[in-house]
């Protein structure tokens, strides 16, 4: 049989908080980048639509013509 030591709340919230800490400098570390790189998405996923739109309007518009007698 093993001998069951005791884990102390201390241990456990240390051992918790090295664990996250490295997950927060990390996230602190390129959240900068992120915002950028979901910035220019949106910013081209706004172009995209605006440009196929532009298309479905060119081939969904009517040509009138006016003729004078």
């Amino acid at each position: 049989m093993t001998s069951r030591a005791r884990v102390e709340r201390a241990q456990v919230e240390s051992s918790l908080r090295d664990l996250f800490g490295e997950g927060e400098q990390a996230a602190r570390q390129y959240a900068g980048v992120s915002a950028g790189a979901a910035g220019a998405l949106g910013f081209l996923a706004m172009v995209f639509a605006f440009l196929i739109g532009r298309r479905k309007g060119r081939r969904r518009s009517a040509i009138v013509e006016i003729r004078s007698r």
